[in-house]
């Protein structure tokens, strides 16, 4: 006789009520097909609310008066329940004699117990705590944000007690304790580690006392670290999304996740913002937009059981442009990907916003991303480029060109450019550019300064002709008046704006200066070069002597003539015995402008040591060292 379907029977377990020994051993009660409320009581209002999980243990059984083979047989969810807030699953029982709190433990077993932590918990914990101590060695790491951390009282006993706790706030702080060490009392410092976790204790768990060892007493809590298993297996039922026909072998159902526990909890995401702001002021973009290529940025999020969630909030820095942001992630071994609309909206498999103008943006997804995966967002950026349109002021574009001969031939230099497409052209008239831009241009060093008045087009080049000479160039020795002027006289008429004047000051050191008589001697140079460009049309100084007035220090009794004027220390040659700069006092001279400096030609003179201590005869006056005594010039010596 065959098997027929009423032939196989689903048999209660011992105990059919949510209740930690429920379940156990199958019995001979066979649960009736068809009838409500056989397996589950009709849901309470308070479940409905605030939600449950009910548990029930069943097994299959054979029942026939003959030895027919039995083949095979499964076991599935026909249809899913009308009320879309209540789930159905199927899983397998750990044992055939298991109980309610063991099927418990399996559905929680997604995290398993890891190594033990860094720290143990300090002193003893009652029931109903929303915080926990640890004691950790100074420095070792604390349990970050989301970290899910399992506390076991009593491990390995028959009163074994065992609680997940995650951690939601993590504060530290540095703390010394005493330890009676062979009776001698010793300090330690230890890091107290306050953790406020998501729920609170369900029992009480007892603790240790501080110890420099850090190690927990024995048959005390023990703290371990948690790791993801990820090893229950469930079966349930879901309506399919788009049809299927036969010979399909891809289906699209609505959604391969279902319920197992109720959820107390939600994720609230809170997007820029502000504690003194109230309103904000959203000001008018550009008439028209302008795309401009540039390389992407990518970042990412790992995902942990810290912080494995629906949502995720990060900022984007450089800002994104408009357009460019994509969101990637994993669910299940699959990448899925949401992208911004250029409005300010995520779209595809996940929804969210971002805001442009911060970098700030939020996306919720529709399932859980895969433990150990990264979530993982890639933009394009626009801050490199500013918008200036509606701006009036703003400084027109130089350029500084260096020709490639020097000794351009004045009002021969003719340059062109074009500005939306139209021809513009500078010339240069005595120096200066004129035309469609203005600048200088320096003739005799090829170098010119050009600020166009029309926006050059993109790509354009600068077309620059002109003509140039031969540059013809003369050294020459000068000596300086008493007013400083130097007469130089060219063997041609130069062109106007093409002369240059180049000269380099020296300026001697003595290494014996402040020193006693018995110091080194030597001379070092300090060369700077000095360049000056007379530019066309500039009207130059005059190269006759000026005299000098002086301001008379007193003009009391007593005081009449040059004596009335400040002395001056100018160069008066070298010192004969170390050879460094001699210097001596003069007097200033009347003359028929005023006083000046009549300083005489030093070249060569050499001071004795006794002239340095009297005085030395220079083109007929006689002139003391300076600082030696009060320093007169006599003329006429």
């Amino acid at each position: 006789m065959p098997i027929r379907s009423g032939d196989i029977k689903l048999l209660a377990s011992q105990v059919m009520d949510d209740v930690p020994e429920g379940g156990g051993a199958p019995t001979a009660n066979v649960i009736p097909d068809g009838v409500s409320n056989a397996l589950f009581p009709d849901i309470s209002e308070s479940a409905r609310a605030g939600g449950r999980l009910y548990i029930r243990q069943v097994s299959a059984a054979v029942q026939t008066n003959d030895r027919d083979v039995y083949m095979d047989a499964n076991l599935i969810v026909a249809e899913p329940p009308n009320d879309p807030n209540i789930s159905i699953t199927l899983m397998k029982a750990p044992g055939v004699f298991a109980r309610r709190t063991e099927v418990a433990n399996a559905i929680e077993s997604y995290l398993v117990q890891g190594s033990v932590w860094g720290g143990y918990l300090l002193e003893n914990h009652v029931a109903g705590q929303r915080t926990i101590q640890l004691l950790q060695r100074p420095g070792s790491p604390q349990p970050p944000i989301g970290r899910t951390l399992a506390l076991v009282q009593s491990e390995g006993l028959p009163g074994e007690q065992i609680q997940f706790v995650r951690s939601t706030r993590v504060e530290s702080e540095r703390r010394t304790f005493t330890e009676i060490v062979q009776g001698i009392p010793t300090d330690f410092a230890a890091d107290v580690v306050t953790v406020q976790i998501s729920d609170k204790l369900r029992t009480a768990f007892a603790g240790s006392p501080p110890s420099r060892l850090f190690a927990s007493a024995a048959n005390k809590t023990i703290v371990r670290d948690t790791t993801v298993a990820d090893a229950g297996n469930y079966y349930g039922v879901v309506p399919l999304q788009i049809a299927a026909d036969i010979g399909d072998a891809q289906l699209k159902a609505t959604s391969v996740y279902t319920q197992l526990v109720p959820n107390a909890r939600t994720e609230a995401i809170a997007l820029d913002q502000r504690p003194a702001a109230v309103r904000e002021l959203l000001l008018a973009t550009a008439p028209r937009r302008v795309s401009v290529a540039s390389s992407p940025h990518t970042m990412r999020i790992k995902i942990g059981q810290e912080n494995r969630g629906f949502g995720v909030v990060q900022i984007l820095k450089p800002l994104p442009a408009p357009g460019t942001v994509a969101v990637s992630y994993r669910a299940l071994g699959s990448w899925y990907s949401v992208v911004d609309d250029g409005q300010g909206g995520l779209t595809g498999s996940g929804v969210g916003t971002v805001n442009y103008a911060t970098g700030s943006i939020a996306c919720t997804f529709p399932v859980l991303p895969d433990v150990g995966s990264s979530v993982i967002f890639g933009w394009g950026e626009s801050s490199a480029f500013v918008s200036r349109s509606g701006q009036a002021g703003f400084r027109a574009p130089e350029f500084g060109i260096k020709l490639e001969h020097d000794g351009v031939q004045p009002g021969t230099l003719v340059l062109q450019y074009t500005s939306a497409g139209v021809l513009k052209t500078v010339t240069d008239t005595a120096g200066a550019l004129a035309g469609n831009g203005t600048g200088e241009i320096n003739y005799a060093a090829g170098m010119l300064l050009l600020r166009p008045s029309a926006m050059p087009d993109p790509g354009t080049e600068f077309s620059i002709s002109y003509k140039y000479g031969t540059l013809v160039t003369k050294p020459v020795t000068v000596v300086p008046d008493a007013g400083g002027f130097a007469t130089i006289a060219l063997d041609d008429v130069p062109a106007a704006g093409s002369v240059a004047v180049r000269w380099t000051t020296v300026r001697n050191v003595s290494n014996s200066s402040g020193a006693t008589s018995g110091g080194n001697t030597s001379k070092t140079g300090n060369s700077t070069t000095t360049t000056v460009l007379t530019p066309p049309g500039a009207t130059g100084p005059v190269v006759t002597p000026v005299s000098m007035t002086r301001v008379p220090i007193s003009a009391g009794a007593g005081t009449s003539g040059n004596e009335a004027y400040m002395a001056g220390m100018f160069p008066g040659g070298t010192r004969l015995l170390t050879g460094e700069t001699q210097y001596m006092g003069v007097f200033p001279t009347a003359g028929a402008t005023g006083y000046y400096y009549d300083v005489p030609d030093v070249t060569g003179v050499q001071w004795s040591e006794q002239e340095r201590a009297s005085t030395k005869n220079i083109g007929g006056t006689e002139y003391r060292a300076w600082g030696i005594s009060q320093p007169v010039s006599v003329s006429g010596g």
